[in-house]
């Protein structure tokens, strides 16, 4: 289609290749316009069966390869006072996923990491925000069919909505929309709110255990995660009154 693209062959995860990537981009084109973070592999196993190299993996390729290509973009984009970027985050990171503990994390990171980008680089004509995609890529191809029977019609398309809204934010005009976080399925586009406070209690200035589990069990309460219907996962079913309250009996350990 007229364009051009260079190759640049190597691990993100390694802080030097993410320096040699942007210098690469900046001698081969005159400046770096945008960023898109768009790289990740997966490990799938319960929280409580995975290995060490399993949780470090992941975390290191979605997570630490993110912040390398960041942390040398951001440099090259303040030296410029202009640039856009866009991390690539997962429902996971918004929602969990409960055999993807190490991918959830690394995700819900890359979130966090948007957002603190975002409030440091828009005094540099910078914007910042994150994509949420949900197609079916390479990537999605390796779910275990539970998996993959648990995802809607609209998460089983092409990544064309994908590639389009990641355009859009790489949008000069858009420059002011910066810090936040869009989810594309199908042909359905939204934008989701950061986590805020939904409930509060003030306690007295002396307050008790039974104050506090009062609190949480009666006042405060909880907002099921939405997956839990969706995947249709059992909840924890609450212990005996009394055997929870002396639990909170003893030395702190």
């Amino acid at each position: 289609r007229g364009g051009r693209a260079v190759a640049h062959q190597h691990d993100v995860v390694s802080f030097d290749a993410a320096a040699d990537l942007v210098r690469r981009a900046v001698e081969e084109f005159g400046s770096l316009d945008g960023l898109v973070t768009c790289h990740g592999i997966l490990r799938e196993r319960m929280i409580f069966n995975m290995t060490e190299d399993e949780w470090d993996s992941v975390v290191s390729v979605h997570l630490k390869g993110t912040f390398n290509c960041v942390r040398f973009a951001t440099e090259q984009m303040r030296r410029q006072r202009g640039g856009s970027i866009v991390l690539l985050s997962s429902a996971a990171g918004l929602e969990g996923s409960p055999a993807q503990a190490n991918y959830a994390a690394a995700k819900a990171g890359v979130v966090g990491l948007a957002q603190s980008t975002a409030l440091a680089m828009g005094r540099y004509g910078v914007n910042v925000n994150c994509v949420v995609p949900s197609a079916a890529t390479r990537m999605t191809s390796r779910l275990t069919e539970r998996m993959q029977a648990s995802r809607p019609d609209a998460e089983r398309q092409g990544p064309e909505l994908v590639a389009t809204l990641i355009r859009a934010l790489l949008d000069p005009a858009n420059r002011h929309i910066t810090g936040q976080t869009f989810t594309a399925a199908g042909r359905r586009l939204a934008r989701w709110a950061p986590p805020q406070e939904q409930e509060s209690v003030r306690l007295a200035d002396e307050f008790t255990y039974s104050d506090v589990t009062g609190a949480v069990r009666q006042r405060l309460g909880a907002t099921p995660l939405r997956r839990f219907a969706a995947l249709g996962l059992p909840t924890p079913a609450a212990a005996d009154h009394q055997t929870t309250d002396t639990l909170g009996v003893g030395d702190g350990t």
